[in-house]
């Protein structure tokens, strides 16, 4: 079973909400697509897991490990009986080869090695049960999730460690034997408490560059009309209500200074003032959770994002949205 969701990456959200308030330049285009298609990897890896089942597991998906002023991230960490396995999992498309411990796609080397990023994350997860004094069994494999990967080398010590499309539904059958032990759950116990936010992506916008305003969550489009308790865009007539661009808005904020507390000062700048400062205020109060500092209070959105917020907030917003 899995232990957590696998949210999209906020490197991913923040790529995401900057292009929808600018044109992305060719480098944070290709960055984009680059986070696109590994998250869609990982997707297709949990809905293959999803059908052969996986109820006599644990499962961690896209956490961050922390030990001593270290850390590593995992893609999914199958904790089976009282053995712990990595996964590292590369959406890769296309053919590659593997030559001198690297993959080379197109004449050009990858790179990052999958392998050694499997490998070093065996590594922080034995120094983190050493610490904890409990033993286990650590090992990965790499998983290829995309029908259209192909792989040739002249090593052939490689396959063992690997697993491409074609068998992944016979490798997850492998832990259909395995129970849930005392054990699994001390393993499960210790990874919980290393968990940590990752701290490698701190992302953050010049809002001198971004489109300033209130967009349609429908279109994108920035041309919209004010009713009273709504707005309404001009482009494909989808209204939404002023809860609702308030929520994107929080989302949009913080993604986009990811880390950074709002401030009413702040959100109105990024809204380009189209909402009342008390407007601002009641959402904040009603779905952020506030920072004294001194004086001064900042807050920080109680959600993961938009769709997380919309979700779950559906009875706490007096206005219903009419969808195109």
């Amino acid at each position: 079973m899995y232990l957590n969701s696998r949210n999209t990456p906020p490197v991913l959200l923040h790529y995401r909400t900057l292009s929808r308030r600018m044109a992305l330049g060719a480098e944070d285009s290709r960055n984009m697509k680059i986070y696109e298609n590994g998250f869609f990897g990982e997707c297709l890896y949990d809905n293959l897991f999803d059908e052969v089942g996986h109820d006599n597991l644990y499962i961690f998906r896209d956490v961050y490990l922390e030990t001593g002023k270290t850390g590593a991230q995992y893609d999914s960490i199958i904790i089976a009986d009282d053995m712990i396995t990595v996964n590292e999992i590369k959406n890769y498309s296309g053919e590659y080869y593997y030559k001198n411990g690297r993959f080379i796609k197109n004449n050009e080397v990858i790179p990052d090695n999958p392998f050694s990023q499997a490998d070093r994350a065996v590594g922080k997860l034995y120094r983190i049960c050493r610490d904890a004094k409990i033993s286990a069994d650590i090992n990965s494999k790499v998983i290829f999730p995309n029908d259209d990967f192909k792989l040739y080398s002249e090593d052939d010590s490689i396959w063992k460690n690997i697993v491409i499309r074609m068998n992944l539904k016979k490798y997850f059958r492998q832990f259909k034997d395995s129970c849930n032990t005392e054990k699994a759950e001390r393993l499960v116990s210790v990874i919980r408490s290393h968990i940590s936010e990752n701290p490698y992506f701190t992302g953050s916008s010049n809002i001198g560059r971004i489109n300033k305003g209130l967009y349609c969550g429908k279109c994108g489009d920035f041309n919209l009309i004010k009713t009273r308790y709504h707005r309404q865009c001009l482009g494909c007539g989808t209204k939404e209500s002023n809860e609702t661009h308030m929520l994107r808005v929080m989302s949009d904020y913080k993604y986009l200074f990811y880390g950074k507390g709002m401030t009413r000062k702040s959100v109105l700048e990024l809204i380009d003032n189209e909402f009342d400062k008390k407007v601002v205020y009641r959402a904040f109060l009603k779905y952020c959770d506030a920072h004294k500092k001194g004086n001064k209070t900042d807050y920080t959105f109680k959600y993961y994002d938009f769709d997380e917020a919309y979700k779950q907030t559906e009875k706490l917003r007096k206005h219903r949205d009419y969808l195109t």
